[in-house]
C-alpha cells in the first residue's frame, strides 16, 4: 500500500506536487519579494509610487521599518498594546537619563581624567599646566569637586 502525500496548497484530486501555490500567495510573494525587479517594470504603481516620494516620507517609512525591526528583535511584536506601552517607556526613560548623564557629567568626568592623562604624560598636576597655557581656568572647580580632598602639611 502506498500513501500519498497531500501539500495543503494542492488538490486532493491532483498526482503530482505543483510548483506553484494559489494566486493569493503568488501574489504575496511579488508584493513582498525583495528580488523582484521593479526598475524594470515603469508601469508598476509600486515602482511610480517609489518615485514620487518625497524625503519626508521616505523618512517616516524609514523610522517605521527601524521600530519594526526592534520590535522584531525584541519580541514586542507578540505583545498585547498596553505590555508594549510599559516596555518601549522603560526603553524611552533609560535612553533619556543616559542622554542626560551623558550631557551633564561626561564633560566634568572626560576633563578629570585628561587631567590626569597630563599628569602620567609630563609628571606635573592638570592644574599646574592648564594654568601655564591658561586652559583650565573655567573649569577648575568642576575638577576640583571629582577630585579626592589632599591630605594638609
Amino acid at each position: 500500500m502506498a500513501t500519498e502525500m497531500r501539500s495543503f496548497y494542492t488538490p486532493a484530486t491532483s498526482t503530482h506536487i505543483s510548483s506553484h501555490g494559489p494566486a493569493a500567495v503568488d501574489e504575496l510573494i511579488n508584493k513582498y519579494s525583495s528580488t523582484m525587479a521593479t526598475a524594470t517594470s515603469p508601469s508598476s504603481t509600486h515602482a511610480i509610487g517609489r518615485a514620487q516620494r518625497n524625503i519626508f516620507q521616505r523618512a517616516v517609512d524609514r523610522v517605521r521599518l527601524e521600530y519594526y525591526r526592534y520590535e522584531v528583535t525584541y519580541g514586542l511584536y507578540v505583545m498585547t498594546p498596553g505590555e508594549k506601552l510599559v516596555a518601549n517607556t522603560f526603553v524611552i526613560v533609560f535612553l533619556a537619563l543616559l542622554l542626560w548623564a551623558t550631557l551633564v557629567y561626561f564633560p566634568a568626568l572626560l576633563y578629570q581624567k585628561l587631567s590626569r592623562l597630563v599628569w602620567l604624560l609630563t609628571g606635573q598636576s592638570g592644574e599646574e599646566m592648564g594654568a601655564a597655557l591658561g586652559i583650565l581656568d573655567a573649569h577648575t572647580a568642576s575638577i576640583q569637586s571629582f577630585a579626592p580632598e589632599k591630605a594638609a602639611l
